[in-house]
């Protein structure tokens, strides 16, 4: 909860929204017990076990807030995954200009532009667009989860 506090320090309570016996996100609420967002956690890429050479490529965990009546990215933190042994190819997927870019994005605003509103880290194309999908695909779940929670 400490990482998702960072992102949004009124969080006073979360609980678990499973779907499919999978996490898809945590529900956030204040003080009050008013939702105040939707918490996801996102390792990318995900599967790396499937991905020839993946062990040369960089991890990274995202946790991020989603705001539950709009949908749109509140914030969110790149990070290098903590099981990452190498030194990364870059850091600047990681940095606070690069998340920036998401916060008030709706999921249909979250791509690579031309097509959406990110731009990529120049020299980190892949390791961007890696995470520009993974981020907006996480968003995606989130909003089909959240629609026909009973």
């Amino acid at each position: 909860m400490e990482d998702f506090k960072r992102l949004l320090p009124q969080i006073a309570k979360m609980k678990q929204l499973v779907s499919d016996g999978e996490i898809v996100c945590w529900e956030a609420y204040d003080g009050s017990g008013k939702l105040i967002g939707f918490a996801f956690a996102k390792d990318i890429p995900e599967a790396v076990a499937d991905i020839p050479g993946a062990e040369d490529m960089d991890r990274y965990r995202v946790f991020g807030i989603v705001d539950p009546k709009e949908y749109k990215i509140i914030n969110l933190d790149i990070a290098i995954h903590p099981e990452m042994t190498k030194e990364p190819w870059t850091m600047e997927v990681t940095e606070p200009g690069f998340e920036k870019q998401f916060m008030g994005l709706r999921v249909e605003e979250v791509n690579l532009s031309p097509d959406g509103k990110i731009d990529a880290v120049t020299d980190a194309t892949l390791s961007s667009t890696w995470i520009t999908d993974g981020i907006r695909e996480k968003v995606k779940e989130i909003i089909q989860k959240v629609k026909v929670k009973p």
